[in-house]
């Protein structure tokens, strides 16, 4: 049945959007520049009347040299001047450009009584010494069913994921070439948008937290990236044709972007959905990365998307956080 799913193809496995200009090749007369001449009527210089000798051309003065300087110089001041004053227009424009976004799932909750406990919870998310502690920072490399996979009984706390991770939010943009590293601002806005979004879908903040730590390492600056089959994934989560980082409004497109991912958007699902349909964050997770879990049942099968992402998951979520990986099936 999870195969005749329709595939969704998320991040990781794609190249980012490029957009290459396009050449223009004149057609008709315009390609030519004789033909151009002759289409619009040019002259050349045997048609012109030249029977009657022309006046003689009166000399003007010559500007000195020092005259031409000053001039030139005022010119160059006035064009700087009014290119700076363009720019600062169109940055103010960009600034002040109102933001919109239109939540398409906004209340969309779990469901399925089956995937409480494996992926979903009641527990309020103010709650973060849930889980086991700290973990272990070491990579342990699963494959096979969901129940191949840790339990969610081994999951460290989320306060202990996010203190394990919160280098990668501080660090990770400027070390991706994706700009500059994130403002404190930014990242409390990171924290707060998991936070707002676990409360009112019930999935456990842990799982979303190992999801942007997977999907772009806790960078809301990331490049999009573009599946074959013209698919755009953009932001924190990586979504289906979702939210991008408006750095004028960098809070509000970064809680926009975690709901994207959380609840889905107008084009594909989020990990409510996904949860709701496979019971259990492994399930849930293969069915992010890739749309499907594959008739083997294997959740490290790559499924036409990355194969290590249900692993790299389950790792994240025990404590893993710089240990070199033991998954190479990518």
């Amino acid at each position: 049945m999870a195969a005749n799913r329709n595939s969704r193809y998320y991040s990781q496995s794609y190249e980012p959007v490029e957009n290459p200009a396009q050449v223009h090749t004149a057609d008709g007369p315009e390609g030519n520049f004789q033909d151009y001449q002759d289409y619009h009527g040019f002259k050349t210089v045997s048609d012109l009347d030249i029977s009657e000798p022309l006046p003689p051309r009166t000399q003007k003065p010559r500007w000195t040299r020092r005259k031409l300087i000053i001039i030139g110089g005022a010119v160059a001041v006035c064009v700087i001047i009014g290119l700076a004053v363009g720019l600062g227009v169109g940055l103010s424009q960009d600034k002040d450009e109102p933001y919109t976004y239109t939540p398409v799932k906004g209340d969309l909750k779990v469901t399925n009584s089956g995937a409480f406990g494996q992926g979903a919870t009641r527990d309020d998310p103010a709650k973060t010494d849930d889980g086991i502690g700290k973990g272990k920072d070491e990579y342990t490399y699963y494959s096979g069913p969901a129940d191949q996979f840790p339990n969610a009984t081994d999951w460290i706390s989320f306060e202990d994921m996010w203190a394990g991770n919160l280098h990668f939010f501080k660090n990770s943009c400027h070390a991706n070439h994706f700009g500059k590293d994130q403002t404190d601002s930014e990242i409390e806005s990171i924290y707060n948008a998991i936070q707002n979004r676990a409360r009112i879908s019930l999935v456990d903040h842990r799982f979303i937290l190992a999801t942007i730590l997977q999907e772009t390492h806790g960078c809301a600056k990331v490049h999009q990236t573009q599946s074959y089959t013209g698919v755009v994934n953009p932001g924190l989560m990586q979504t289906h044709n979702g939210t991008t980082f408006n750095p004028h409004h960098a809070n509000q497109s970064i809680s926009d972007m975690v709901q994207d991912g959380v609840q889905g958007t107008r084009d594909g699902d989020g990990l409510v959905q996904n949860l709701n349909y496979y019971k259990n964050a492994y399930g849930a997770a293969r069915g992010y990365n890739s749309g499907l879990i594959p008739l083997s049942g294997n959740l490290s099968e790559a499924a036409g998307a990355t194969a290590c992402y249900v692993s790299d998951i389950a790792n994240r979520l025990t404590g893993w956080s710089n240990a070199t990986t033991k998954c190479h099936e990518d």
